[in-house]
């Protein structure tokens, strides 16, 4: 027996000798390790529960305390105590089993009243002789074909001390001959690093990645193993899905297939990321860019996590997916696609782009939009514009078409009309067709018929002086014909004599 020990035993018989009289009316606490405990597992840095039990003959109420055997009546502010016990029980110690925590401990009591203390417990001997497993983990845990991932290896908690991590990882399906784990690297931690990683690219093969954690401590090596992980590259599209339409399109509720599953993605109602995961989902599923979105509550399961887009990305795949408890609140999103340009009209006109109105006349537009990606269980907001500017804008069921009915005085311009999924208007469908709208009031009868006769008389007169001028004009002529001799004379026999003064060509 080692010195230490003998004077610690001897300790211990003098307390309980001095402190015999006295105690002999005090019967003993018992002391014990939680029954779901394993003396031969007892692991590095875990917290271990030590069960002491107060009998019901001491002299409530008491205090109770646990220690190490060799100074058990020292109360070290690192030993927790359990004041004010007023009847028999169980009070459970939880030890955070450090290398300094590592020894044999006790539980006695004292009552509060007469200062009077128990004798101590049995001991029960804690002894570290294995490791907590190491975890591994993937970033991100969803892993895109052909993308980037990182397999991780850290320590299950903070404070340990020479540890050297090694990882492995094999190829899936397991082939005959090829079952076993290919070594990839090793790495011994830093005081201050907690973990080591692999990075992979180009992911295009399942592979299953594990790793193992030594730790040197007191002369001995303790190991122990990670939990495997698989990583599975995965196309990972997404959709709108609708469940009142029951089919997806370019309005609903964001999902993403995941081993063939479907699962619903989340956002808290604080969260950021929303705007920029919106237009992701958008652009991938050819729908343009996001008008609306909104978290709404539907009831599903099954929650994948959080996106934490940037908004640059093609696929929402390509998003960190966040493990953010979100409460069952899913994604909605409005595409564009679900809000082409609005059809714009004048009821009574047809399909003309141009109508004509009297000032005393009043006229009816109606803007209505035309989509298959909405149903009737979702809310638009329409908005009529003259000449770019709001006149009124409503509230509908997608459905529905909105009728405004202008009366005198109408106001002439290009009439247009707009759709979105907020009052704001902050982000918008694309114009409707426009529809010009023009002011005429048409002369009276009396005016008409007084320019219609001045107008004929006046091209009248115009005809008569233009024919009189042309009977002039060739009364003229016909005397100048008159008085001017015939230059050349024809003879009998074809020959003609010219002129005198002239000489014939030869």
């Amino acid at each position: 027996m080692s010195l230490s020990n003998a004077a610690a035993v001897l300790f211990f018989i003098v307390l309980n000798c001095v402190h015999i009289e006295s105690q002999d009316s005090l019967p003993l606490p018992t002391l014990s390790l939680d029954p779901s405990m394993n003396t031969s597992d007892i692991q590095l840095l875990s917290q271990v529960k030590l069960l002491c039990s107060i009998p019901d003959k001491a002299p409530f109420p008491v205090l109770v305390y646990i220690a190490h055997a060799d100074n058990p009546v020292v109360n070290s502010a690192r030993w927790p105590i359990f004041s004010n016990l007023r009847s028999a029980d169980v009070i459970i110690f939880t030890i955070l089993l450090n290398p300094e925590a590592e020894g044999t401990f006790v539980c006695r009591y004292q009552s509060t009243r007469s200062k009077q203390d128990s004798g101590l417990s049995n001991s029960v001997n804690l002894v570290i002789n294995s490791l907590p497993k190491p975890i591994m983990s993937l970033r991100p845990s969803l892993i895109l074909l052909g993308g980037r991932y990182v397999a991780v290896c850290t320590t299950p908690a903070d404070g340990f001390v020479n540890v050297t991590m090694r990882l492995y990882e094999r190829p899936l399906p397991l082939t005959p001959g090829k079952e076993g784990f290919n070594f990839v690297g090793s790495r011994t931690l830093a005081p201050t690093e907690i973990g080591a990683s692999v990075n992979k690219t180009i992911a295009v093969v399942s592979t299953e990645h594990v790793c193992t954690m030594e730790v040197f401590y007191k002369g001995k090596i303790l190991q122990s193993a990670s939990i495997p992980v698989v990583a599975i590259p995965d196309e990972l599209p997404a959709r709108l899905y609708s469940p009142v339409r029951d089919s997806a399109a370019c309005s609903g509720y964001l999902s993403m297939r995941v081993k063939d599953v479907w699962r619903p993605v989340c956002f808290p109602r604080s969260s950021d990321y929303q705007l920029e995961a919106a237009d992701v989902v958008c652009r991938e599923v050819n729908c343009g860019h996001a008008l609306g979105w909104d978290t709404l509550s539907d009831g599903s399961s099954n929650i994948l996590g959080t996106p934490q887009c940037t908004g640059k990305e093609k696929k929402i795949a390509e998003c960190p997916i966040a493990n953010v408890n979100c409460y069952n609140p899913s994604f909605h999103v409005i595409c564009s696609g679900a809000m082409p340009p609005p059809k714009f009209s004048a009821i009574g006109h047809g399909s003309a782009s141009v109508v004509y109105l009297r000032s005393e006349e009043s006229v009816t537009l109606s803007c209505s939009l035309e989509s298959s990606s909405l149903t009737s269980s979702d809310w638009i907001y329409l908005k009529i514009t003259l000449n770019g500017k709001r006149m009124d804008s409503r509230h509908f069921i997608s459905t529905d078409s909105f009728r405004y009915t202008f009366t005198p005085k109408v106001m002439e311009g290009e009439y247009s009309c707009f759709a979105s999924p907020d009052s704001g208007f902050l982000r918008q469908s694309e114009k409707s067709n426009s529809v010009y709208v023009y002011i005429y009031d048409p002369p009276p009868a009396g005016a008409v018929a007084a320019a219609v006769i001045t107008t004929v008389a006046g091209a009248a007169l115009l005809i008569f002086v233009c024919v009189f001028r042309k009977s002039q004009e060739e009364l003229q002529s016909n005397a100048h014909a008159a008085a001017t001799p015939n230059p050349e004379v024809t003879q009998p026999g074809n020959t003609t004599i010219p002129p005198q003064g002239t000489l014939p060509q030869v």
